[in-house]
C-alpha cells in the first residue's frame, strides 16, 4: 500500500513538475492590471480547463491504447491528417517555448551581469545561454534529466525562500488596484493556459502507473492542483510587492519584474535572481529535450556525434535566431505556445473524445463527466485563446 501511495505521488508531482516552470514568471505581468480576485478567478478558470483536458486525454488513452504517445492517439482516432497536425501543434509549441526561454534567460544574464558590474546586452546573454544549453543537450538524454532533476528540486527550494522574503513586503492595498478589463483578460488566457502545460505527460503517467482509473484520476487532479495553488501565492506576493502600473509598463521583461520585486534590497535581488533562472533553465532543458526526441524521430537521425549535433542545430538554431531578431518577446512567445497548446490539449482531444463516443468505441468505461456539452464549451475557450494574439 505504501509502495503504491509513493508511486501516485511521484506521478502527482511529474504533472506538477511539467506544469510549474517559466511561465510562473509572465503570471503577474500579464493579469497585473487586473487585480488580485480577477488574477485568481482567471487562474481557476484555466485551471478547470486544463484539468479537463488532461482527464480527456486520459479518457482517450484508456480507450485507444493505454501509455501509447499523443502522435499515435491522433493516427489511430483521427488519421494522417489528425497525426500531422499533433506534430506540427507540438513543433510549434516547443519553438515557441524556446523563444521565451532563450530571450528570458538573456535578459536575466543581463540583469546578472550587471550586478556585479559587468556590461552584457540581452542578445549577447541569449546567446551564451544558448551554447551552454547546445551542450548540455549535445551530452545526452541521461546527462539532462540528471541535470535537471537537481535543478528543479533547487528551484523549488529558491520558489519557496523567495514567496516566504516576498510576503512580508506585500502591501494589500496593491492587491486591489485594476479590475475587469475584456481585452486584458482575453490577452491573458494564453499566458495562463501555457502555466498549466502538462497534459502531454498523460501518455506517460498511464504506462508508470497502469490503468486503473481510480489511481489514475486523483494523479492527475492532485498534480494539476499544486500548480494553481503555487500560482495563486505567487500572485499575491507578486502583486502585492508591486504596483499595477509598475506590472503593466514590464512589457514582458524578466529583468523589470526581478527589479522590480526586489525593491533595492540586493538579498531579494539575488533570491528572485536564482528563482527565476532556475526556473527557466529547467523548462529550458525538458522542453529542449523533448524537442531533440521529436526531431530525432521525424527525420529518423541516430545517435552519432554529426547527427546529434545537427539535431541540436536543429532545436536551438531557430529559436535563437527568433529571439536575437525580436528580443524582451517573452510574454509574445509565452501566448503563442498558449495558442498551439490549445490546438494541441483541447481541440484535438475534444475532436478525439466525440469520434470515439460517437463510434461506441467502450474498451475502457472511463468517460469524462460534462457529455457534448463540456466538448464544445472547452473548445470555444479553445477559440479564444488561439485568437487572443490577434486583440
Amino acid at each position: 500500500m505504501k509502495q503504491i501511495l509513493s508511486k501516485e505521488m511521484g506521478a502527482a508531482c511529474i504533472v506538477a513538475g511539467t506544469a510549474i516552470g517559466a511561465g510562473m514568471l509572465g503570471l503577474p505581468m500579464v493579469v497585473g492590471g487586473l487585480g488580485i480576485t480577477m488574477g485568481i478567478g482567471l487562474l481557476i478558470l484555466l485551471w478547470i480547463l486544463a484539468s479537463f483536458s488532461a482527464l480527456l486525454l486520459l479518457e482517450i488513452n484508456l480507450k485507444v491504447a493505454p501509455g501509447e504517445n499523443f502522435n499515435n492517439m491522433a493516427k489511430k482516432v483521427l488519421g494522417t491528417g489528425g497525426q500531422f497536425v499533433a506534430t506540427g501543434s507540438m513543433v510549434f509549441l516547443l519553438y515557441a517555448l524556446l523563444v521565451a526561454y532563450l530571450t528570458g534567460t538573456g535578459d536575466l544574464i543581463s540583469r546578472m551581469a550587471g550586478g556585479v558590474g559587468m556590461e552584457v546586452t540581452q542578445q549577447s546573454g541569449t546567446v551564451y545561454f544558448a551554447i551552454i544549453g547546445m551542450l548540455i543537450i549535445y551530452l545526452g538524454t541521461n546527462i539532462v534529466v540528471r541535470v535537471n532533476q537537481l535543478l528543479f528540486y533547487a528551484m523549488l527550494v529558491a520558489m519557496g525562500v523567495a514567496l516566504f522574503s516576498l510576503t512580508p513586503h506585500v502591501q494589500v492595498g496593491n492587491l486591489f488596484v485594476g479590475g475587469p478589463d475584456s481585452t486584458l483578460i482575453v490577452m491573458s488566457l494564453p499566458v495562463l493556459f501555457t502555466s498549466f502545460g502538462f497534459q502531454t505527460c498523460i501518455p506517460s503517467i498511464v504506462r508508470y502507473l497502469g490503468v486503473g482509473t481510480k489511481r489514475l484520476r486523483p494523479v492527475v487532479l492532485v498534480g494539476s492542483t499544486l500548480p494553481l495553488l503555487c500560482y495563486i501565492f505567487w500572485l499575491i506576493v507578486s502583486l502585492g510587492c508591486t504596483s499595477a502600473a509598475d506590472l503593466g509598463s514590464m512589457h514582458g521583461s524578466v529583468k523589470l519584474l526581478v527589479s522590480a520585486l526586489a525593491g533595492g534590497s540586493s538579498f531579494l535581488g539575488s533570491v528572485l535572481s536564482s528563482f527565476a533562472a532556475l526556473a527557466l533553465l529547467t523548462s529550458f532543458l525538458g522542453v529542449a529535450l523533448a524537442l531533440f526526441d521529436l526531431i530525432a524521430e521525424v527525420f529518423r537521425l541516430g545517435n552519432s556525434h554529426a547527427q546529434r549535433f545537427l539535431n541540436v542545430v536543429i532545436v536551438l538554431g531557430p529559436p535563437l535566431i527568433a529571439g536575437l531578431l525580436a528580443p524582451g518577446k517573452f510574454i509574445q512567445a509565452l501566448s503563442h505556445a498558449g495558442a498551439a497548446l490549445a490546438i494541441l490539449a483541447i481541440f484535438l482531444p475534444c475532436a478525439m473524445a466525440w469520434k470515439i463516443r460517437r463510434n461506441g468505441l467502450r474498451a475502457n468505461s472511463y468517460q469524462v463527466c460534462g457529455g457534448t456539452a463540456a466538448l464544445v464549451l472547452a473548445s470555444v475557450f479553445g477559440v479564444i485563446i488561439v485568437t487572443a494574439n490577434y486583440f
